[in-house]
């Protein structure tokens, strides 16, 4: 089997805790044909030095920039990758050491273009093993579109075959991004940059192998965009609710997609809610309670809780029907023992 270049993309921002572990499993890897673009993403402490540290390696190659977030330092990658295929891996995870050719035997075998595996999430207390719910078997359009893309617009009542939608623990090709002229779009335009990219990469795969693979390891750290406060994380899910809805309908998958995406938007208020919460020491507790007044008071958010059925676990629609009747204190002693016991 012949072996291709393949390019991993490592964005980097004040990760220096973590960089080593990141790039020596990259180095380790069982599949050696690799471009390795580390993309220092203007960091204010050792991260940018560590990436040189590593230029001993001749398939390293690093690139400085002035900070402008994750998607645009992956264009940065993008725009310089030399590779048939390419991957995404984030600073501050790491790899198995099989993963990418693991990846690439899987996509090779069954004459695919791009493939997916499963990952493993890790935080203080536990791993936890996600795998492909689809894995073992190889998609073609328009089967890609309806069992892969919509099914990473969040979770659907009666299915279980959810795709984290996140670029890391895929194989793309990047033929199809350089022919369609792909590029990530800022999370400071929309908060989930990965989900954009998927409905431009998508509609043009012709072949997506689902793979059996969790050698990524994606780790919940303390302090990382997923979960560090920002003000406006609600109103900038509302802002990506409406740009994946015009993009459904579109694409005339609205119907199919409607459930996920209000299914995601409510469990990203509630997310919301929890946070102004814990934060409420540092923010202050007023602009706290005037934060999530403001989320429960969304018109959006309060048709969607009151002309459909927004599914889920029984302390989620308790949460619900509290958001709906705006019942802010009742959510501040729920959120506050949420918060005290982490659950």
């Amino acid at each position: 089997m012949n072996a291709p270049l393949i390019t991993v993309v490592v964005a980097v921002y004040n990760i220096e805790e973590y960089l080593h572990r990141c790039v020596e499993s990259i180095l380790n890897q069982t599949y050696q044909n690799l471009e390795i673009i580390l993309v220092d993403d203007g960091s204010t402490d050792r991260s940018g030095k560590i990436c040189d540290e590593f230029c001993y390696d001749s398939r390293i190659k690093v690139i400085h920039k002035s900070n402008a977030g994750l998607g645009m330092a992956r264009n940065s990658g993008i725009k310089t990758m030399r590779g048939e295929y390419v991957t995404f891996v984030d600073g501050d995870d790491y790899l198995e050491d099989y993963m990418i050719e693991r990846l690439y035997h899987d996509l090779a075998e069954a004459n695919g273009d791009t493939a997916i595996g499963g990952f493993v999430r890790v935080s203080r207390k536990k791993k936890i093993v996600v795998p492909n719910p689809l894995r073992g078997k190889a998609l073609s359009q328009p089967d890609i579109i309806h069992k892969i893309l919509v099914p990473m617009l969040g979770y659907a009542k009666s299915d279980d075959n959810h795709l984290e939608m996140s670029v890391w623990k895929s194989l793309f090709s990047s033929q199809i991004i350089r022919d369609c002229g792909i590029f990530f779009h800022s999370e400071r335009e929309f908060i989930s940059e990965d989900i954009i990219f998927n409905f431009d990469y998508y509609p043009h795969a012709r072949r997506v192998v689902m793979s059996g693979c969790n050698g990524y390891y994606y780790c919940d750290n303390s302090g990382s965009l997923t979960t560090s406060y920002r003000a406006d994380r609600f109103q900038m899910q509302k802002k990506l609710y409406l740009e994946l809805a015009e993009r459904t309908k579109r694409m005339k998958i609205y119907h199919e997609s409607s459930q996920r995406l209000m299914s995601t938007l409510v469990s990203i208020a509630r997310y919301s809610i929890k946070l102004e919460q814990l934060y409420a020491k540092t923010n202050g507790r007023e602009k706290a309670w005037i934060n999530i007044r403001k989320i429960c008071e969304d018109d959006l958010l309060n048709n969607i809780l009151s002309t459909h059925d927004v599914f889920g676990s029984i302390p989620s629609r308790v949460i619900n029907y509290l958001i709906k009747k705006q019942y802010v204190v009742l959510l501040w002693i729920v959120m506050s023992l949420k918060n005290k016991f982490n659950v």
